[in-house]
């Protein structure tokens, strides 16, 4: 590792050298995700920034074959005799899994 490195923890972005991103690379992608960004320096004097890259997770929708069963499901449970619990029994239930009562 470079000098470079001893300075990590007083600059606010740390700067690597070429030579450190090729022979310590988890030690780069480690303080690159502690300090969100890193900074690769060239021997030529040219900056590069290297940040974590993190996807958006997708919204999916459910596919209709599914929402079909579950509406079906739903018709079967209420031919049983299910009846969905009145809001005052929902909270009542809630106290009670906090311990409240």
């Amino acid at each position: 590792m470079s000098v470079i490195m001893s300075d990590m923890k007083a600059a606010a972005t740390p700067v690597f050298t070429i030579r450190d991103m090729n022979r310590n690379t988890l030690a780069v992608m480690n303080a690159c995700r502690l300090h969100g960004q890193v900074i690769i320096r060239g021997r030529s004097g040219e900056c590069f920034k290297v940040e974590p890259f993190v996807p958006e997770a997708s919204v999916s929708q459910p596919s209709p074959a599914f929402l079909e069963r579950l509406k079906q499901h739903r018709k079967r449970v209420q031919a049983l005799g299910f009846e969905r619990p009145k809001s005052a029994d929902l909270k009542r239930l809630n106290r009670l899994i906090a311990g409240e009562e």
